[in-house]
């Protein structure tokens, strides 16, 4: 690490590849996320900024990467060195671009950090509890808010310094609010359940497994879904979809979704109504203003092995109905049919609530704010 500090500073001051230098990153495997936007807005409209994106040459999105230039191999030598050069590294994930997010994520817990501004881009709106994102465990210069309550949630619980939480907007809205008509759609997608969650064999006897593999198979869903000319698309987080093998499904509506054949922002856009259990994916389907069903027929096993409850109420701030048993999802499926997919009157009074910028600005928003901060130093 001190090595590549000293050949860092040194080549920060005799090559101009690594001077002025933005990192960008997700994973370090994938691109399609508020990352692979950010960087797409600065590579198309912003030239003048010297900006590389990390990312393996053998992920699926790679070619995303190579279409608009300046790839950086994660975790090769060379993105050792640009880590320790960086101005800037913009990131969806704790200790954003490093080569290795946990490692340096607990070195910056003890002063030990890169040069640079570092940039939490996150990968979805948080409303839940997470200790780890509190100042004391992570360490960022910005922290990137996506709604006004959310915003307000970190700035007065999270112990970050005034300036560092901001509301500019996700950089993935920009695309998402250019989304045309839906297609007769219905997206299940819901969250994992934590690291300790039972996986491999021990899955097919979880709540989570017997629940989705339930309605997937439900007889009376599949007639709904013939007669409404409907699709249902299953796509669980991708941190469940090691164990996807498992679930199966004879009806022809319904379609078993993985990462490498589906993108998750297409589906979202595409999409009429969304399923979903916990999942944040919930404010992306808002900020599209379609309706959204809350399936949570685990809430008390979900708590004990993932997220604590934060401030967010999703009877009394969701942006739709909440459901605890299969029958009862069925019924909210039907009436969305029926409905055509609009959503209700009260739903689009807390959207609004909770994005007061609706704007396909977000990106510029937060390169500016970038831009600001680097200056400031």
């Amino acid at each position: 690490m001190i090595i590549c500090k000293l050949l860092g500073f040194f080549i920060k001051h005799f090559s101009d590849e690594y001077k002025n230098l933005w990192l960008v990153c997700e994973r370090g495997n994938d691109a399609r996320d508020n990352g692979y936007w950010f960087y797409k807005y600065l590579k198309e409209n912003h030239s003048e900024i010297n900006a590389r994106y990390i990312i393996d040459k053998s992920s699926p999105d790679f070619e995303k990467i190579a279409k608009l230039g300046g790839f950086v191999q994660y975790r090769s030598f060379k993105h050792y060195l640009m880590y320790y050069c960086a101005d800037c590294h913009a990131g969806t994930h704790v200790q954003p671009c490093a080569p290795d997010l946990i490692m340096h994520y607990h070195l910056a817990t003890k002063g030990i950090r890169a040069r640079g501004k570092h940039i939490f881009l996150q990968h979805g709106v948080i409303y839940n509890e997470m200790k780890w994102l509190h100042k004391g465990s992570l360490y960022v210069d910005m922290f990137v808010c996506g709604a006004k309550p959310e915003y307000d949630y970190i700035s007065n619980t999270f112990g970050h310094d005034k300036d560092v939480p901001q509301y500019l907007g996700l950089c993935r809205f920009d695309n998402l609010i250019r989304a045309g008509k839906s297609d007769k759609m219905i997206l299940v997608m819901p969250t994992w359940r934590g690291s300790d969650y039972p996986s491999g064999k021990n899955f097919v006897n979880t709540n989570y497994f017997k629940t989705f593999n339930s309605i997937i198979n439900n007889q009376e869903l599949d007639k709904m879904l013939c007669e409404s000319g409907c699709k249902l698309i299953f796509y669980p987080h991708v941190e469940i979809q090691k164990d996807m093998h498992y679930f199966s499904t004879k009806s022809e509506n319904i379609i078993l979704a993985d990462k490498t054949g589906y993108d998750v922002q297409e589906l979202l856009m595409s999409c009429s109504l969304l399923i979903t259990d916990y999942s944040s994916v919930f404010f992306d389907v808002a900020y599209l203003n379609k309706p959204a069903i809350y399936y949570q027929f685990d809430e008390q096993e979900f708590r004990k092995f993932h997220y604590q409850k934060g401030t967010f109420d999703y009877r009394k701030d969701g942006f739709g109905s909440v459901v605890e048993d299969e029958k009862s999802l069925l019924y909210e499926i039907k009436h969305c049919i029926e409905n055509d997919f609009v959503i209700d009157e009260c739903y689009k009074s807390r959207i609004k609530t909770y994005f007061p910028l609706h704007d396909d600005k977000n990106c510029e928003r937060t390169m500016k704010a970038i831009q600001n901060l680097i200056k400031s130093k």
